[in-house]
């Protein structure tokens, strides 16, 4: 459902959304209730359905009755996140598309925030600094990610080397020129499985475009500090789908091949910095961290990263080998685990059974070497995350 326009917007927010209703009327309440006198007509709203179903139905339709600045588009199928990233411009009948979570909302006074700066300083991207909650939205966690001023940047690749790619990794904090994402083809994205595939297509599109930096911190983050699932995935993408698709970009526009080395680590900007820590920190951080989560890097991905380590400086090249032969001592033990556990479980089946002394002591000395093993394995991780923890 899509109303016509009487004016062209300045802006146009779109929600991406998959069976979370309630959450999504709470995030497009947040935006829909602040566009009123002066901003009427300069904002249209865009819920785009990767296929929810009715109990989501119900809920577009329910704002599209409630808001006459919302329209939605409902999927045959569910398209994938990245999709939803990709086709938002093409949607957008604003001159800036701004993707916004389902999950997330707006603080009072960030619309008219956000559409000042557009307007006064029309930069091709615009990234907001935010705020970060609980799942419930009932404690706030962070109140600020950094403590920097409004900034402006020549270029997208300038913004990186002050800001990094953590306050891009959110995409709710992102605004950007609609005719500039539209041009770009999108296609290689959209088959990534790299939970962060919009940071490559951002530095993709806008490397040399204007961007400007709002410290208001006018976005509700919600952050489930428990979802280990989801965190040693991210971990996995942050350490290796993603440095490569970076480089990628970096060798196909013809940027800095050290570029990596160049753009910051930093998570928050909250104080001067005591150290230099770049993406490449990031980077061997990530891994250390999927070796604490028992997260698998494949062959092929250590391959990729020691092809792009030849772009970092020689120590890093060398600390990735470090790590990489970490990593293989812990997997062949952990695979040696796996077989003493699997021999163990054939021993002892079926329950009840009666064992020889002979059989009862081989079975003794089987535990003992599980256990044994099992406790150099949790050594082994503890230390990979007291080495992870380090880098911040």
């Amino acid at each position: 459902m899509v109303r016509p326009l009487d004016q062209i917007p300045v802006l146009t927010v779109v929600f991406p959304t998959w069976k979370r209703p309630a959450e999504l009327t709470l995030a497009v309440s947040s935006v829909a209730d602040q566009i009123d006198g002066e901003l009427a007509g300069k904002v249209e709203i865009i819920i785009s359905d990767n296929a929810s179903g009715p109990e989501t139905h119900a809920a577009l339709q329910r704002l599209s009755e409630t808001y006459p600045s919302v329209n939605y588009y409902i999927h045959a199928e569910n398209y994938g996140g990245m999709y939803q990233v990709a086709i938002a411009p093409h949607r957008a009948r604003g001159r800036w598309t701004w993707v916004f979570g389902d999950d997330d909302v707006l603080a009072p006074g960030g619309l008219k925030a956000v559409l000042e700066v557009l307007e006064n300083d029309q930069p091709s991207f615009l990234t907001i600094n935010r705020q970060v909650w609980d799942i419930s939205l009932s404690k706030c966690l962070t109140a600020t990610r950094h403590n920097l001023p409004d900034m402006r940047f020549d270029t997208f690749v300038d913004f990186l080397k002050v800001f990094g790619f953590d306050q891009l990794s959110f995409f709710t904090s992102q605004v950007y020129d609609t005719e500039l994402a539209k041009a770009f083809d999108v296609e290689s994205y959209l088959g990534s499985l790299c939970r962060y595939a919009q940071l490559p297509y951002y530095l993709e599109v806008f490397y040399g475009q204007p961007t400007f930096y709002l410290s208001k911190a006018v976005v509700l983050h919600r952050f489930d500090a428990d979802d280990f699932s989801v965190h040693r995935s991210n971990f996995h993408s942050l350490a290796t789908s993603l440095p490569a698709l970076v480089q990628e970009v970096v060798d196909r526009t013809g940027l800095d091949p050290g570029l990596l080395e160049q753009i910051s680590g930093r998570r928050l900007l909250l104080g001067p910095e005591s150290r230099r820590i770049t993406f490449v920190d990031n980077t061997l951080q990530n891994l250390w961290r999927c070796m604490a989560t028992g997260m698998e890097i494949a062959d092929a991905e250590w391959a990729v990263l020691h092809q792009i380590s030849s772009k970092w400086r020689p120590d890093r090249a060398e600390t990735l080998a470090e790590i990489h032969e970490v990593y293989r001592k812990i997997a062949t033990a952990f695979g040696h685990y796996e077989t003493l556990v699997a021999n163990h479980r054939t021993w002892t089946t079926p329950a009840g059974r009666t064992y020889s002394q002979e059989e009862a002591e081989l079975i003794e000395r089987a535990e003992a070497a599980i256990r044994f093993m099992q406790n150099n394995i949790n050594d082994a991780r503890q230390m990979a995350s007291d080495v992870a923890g380090s880098f911040d």
